[in-house]
């Protein structure tokens, strides 16, 4: 009687412990197009290179 007891506040107290990450995690994070916009903006390639001055390129033959 005792085993099982522990057994089920256990798991009831990680189906709630999982249940408040969910809705936290969720209400937390803001919209999901704001995320993804970060992270194609953090992949892209910067657009503007500096090409004055520097090393010149040489050949590799």
């Amino acid at each position: 009687m005792r085993r099982s007891a522990i057994i089920i506040i256990v798991t009831a107290l990680g189906a709630c412990a999982a249940g408040a990450w969910l809705f936290f995690a969720t209400q937390g994070s803001g919209s999901s197009q704001g995320a993804t916009q970060r992270g194609s903006d953090f992949f892209k390639p910067p657009q503007d290179y500096k090409t004055s001055g520097g090393q010149q390129m040489k050949p590799r033959w």
